[in-house]
């Protein structure tokens, strides 16, 4: 007997899952090579701070649910975080449903692509600010040609997102802090990049790739000293043989020269 599966359309996929309780539908996304470097070193960064504290939750592309009415009413972030909520309970549901978690996440931060740049500098900055998230971050890999600045810091203030006040570090980086994540965000334009780092140490907190890399960096710096120690001890000994063969040449020239003055007093007591 043969089995034939049939593949069902998305949609009663999804009618399906939900049926199910399964909320995550996923969309592809566009231009997700451009995004993804700086989605996962922030999603990477915040997980490694915040991954020992159950009541804070950190995600991305996943999706918040904010109509309990209408589970289609949802909005896919780069990257969130909410504090105060029960994340094991969020993620075992497979969905970011605000009814449930009892509040929006605290902060959300997009990052820009060519097909998403528009969307989050407008509707989905307007929801943001609708749901009540504290603070809405933006990133735009490309250094401000999509969005109007390279790193874009905003905090909602009676209901409407006003620009946070930053400065330029020694290094003429632009730098923003946030309340909620009690980080500095920086945006590197040498490297092209958005930087995270510890106000309380002004050190930048690095990704498991960064990590590697330093630790990488570290076994060649202890091979390089390994080798050199290696080489200095290698020419002290043949700097220390040359010296003893230097002594024993001395020393057979000398006995030469004894026998010589010997045999000489001989052939004239003779």
């Amino acid at each position: 007997m043969t089995t034939t599966t049939t593949m069902l359309p998305y949609k009663l996929q999804l009618e399906e899952g939900e049926k199910l309780g399964y909320l995550d539908d996923p969309c592809p996304v566009e231009d997700g090579m451009l995004q993804n470097p700086s989605i996962r070193y922030i999603v990477t960064i915040l997980d490694a701070r915040f991954h020992h504290r159950p009541e804070v939750f950190v995600d991305n592309r996943s999706f918040v649910y904010y109509n309990r009415a209408n589970r289609r009413d949802r909005v896919d972030p780069d990257c969130y975080a909410a504090f105060g909520v029960d994340a094991a309970s969020v993620r075992a549901r497979n969905g970011y449903l605000i009814w449930e978690a009892g509040k929006a996440p605290d902060i959300v931060m997009e990052v820009a692509s060519p097909s998403t740049a528009r969307h989050d500098i407008g509707a989905k900055r307007e929801l943001y600010a609708r749901l009540g998230i504290a603070e809405y971050w933006r990133v735009d890999p490309t250094g401000g040609r999509l969005y109007e600045d390279a790193l874009v810091e905003e905090r909602l203030v009676d209901g409407r997102y006003s620009r946070i006040e930053g400065w330029l570090d020694d290094e003429g980086r632009e730098c923003a802090r946030s309340d909620v994540l009690g980080l500095d965000l920086r945006w590197d334009g040498a490297e092209e990049r958005v930087r995270i780092s510890d106000p309380e140490t002004g050190e930048f907190l690095t990704d498991l790739v960064e990590e590697q890399s330093a630790h990488m960096e570290t076994l060649a710096a202890y091979d390089q000293e390994r080798r050199a120690r290696q080489d200095a001890e290698l020419q002290f000994q043949d700097e220390r043989m040359a010296r003893q063969v230097a002594e024993l040449r001395a020393q057979d020239a000398e006995a030469e020269i004894r026998r010589l003055r010997e045999r000489l007093r001989r052939l004239e007591s003779d």
